[in-house]
């Protein structure tokens, strides 16, 4: 599936005569339909992005892409589809129960992990957070956070082929950084809820 989407973006491109700049003209379509339908791996647009902007500006260009996209999804199912996609997609949404209630409980930190760690695809997360109760400003710092840390790992991951090793180790390096410091700015925020549920799972 993957090298079919791929191929499929190339021939896309080259068919319109896109390159430099112009690509974007494809990619952040694209990447807003990612957002809705799932249908391809974001590290495709991020490593093309890579390939024309240089490693930080491909990035950037990507997050910017991939946080349009889940902000437009999540306001345009709120508003005007709460309700249908609520009766169509609760009983689908079934199996993510158990992430449900974690989004409810941690709310934008929750966002942070799932979109950071790949357990279930970004057009779910834009889904299940429109239909939950978390909180406009939550959804949106989590987004924000959740993909900049996607796409630096996986953009440092996918651009291997591109970057001079020296240059791929530093990009990792300060990722391992951003995310502990993530994490001790989490457990610091969230210790009371940590403590709870450590709790019920011991009376468990």
């Amino acid at each position: 599936m993957t090298e079919m989407m791929n191929g499929w973006i190339d021939w896309l491109l080259q068919s319109l005569g896109l390159s430099g700049p112009y690509i974007l003209l494809v990619t952040v379509p694209l990447a807003i339909l990612q957002s809705i339908f799932g249908f391809f791996p974001l590290v495709i647009l991020i490593v093309l992005h890579v390939s024309v902007f240089h490693v930080i500006g491909g990035m950037v260009i990507s997050w910017l892409a991939c946080n349009l996209g889940a902000i437009l999804v999540y306001y345009g199912f709120r508003r005007y589809l709460h309700g249908w996609f609520d009766r169509k997609w609760r009983a689908k949404l079934k199996r993510y129960d158990k992430w449900q209630r974690i989004l409810e409980r941690y709310g934008g930190w929750t966002l942070v992990l799932l979109r950071t760690v790949p357990v279930m695809p970004s057009n779910i997360i834009n889904f299940m957070s429109a239909i939950s109760p978390i909180r406009q400003s939550s959804y949106i710092w989590g987004t924000i956070l959740g993909n900049l840390s996607y796409i630096w790992l996986f953009g440092t991951i996918g651009s291997t082929l591109i970057v001079p090793e020296d240059e791929w180790n530093d990009y990792l390096l300060w990722y391992g950084v951003f995310a502990v410091v993530m994490a001790a700015v989490f457990v610091r925020n969230q210790w009371t809820h940590l403590q709870e549920d450590k709790q019920k799972r011991i009376q468990q």
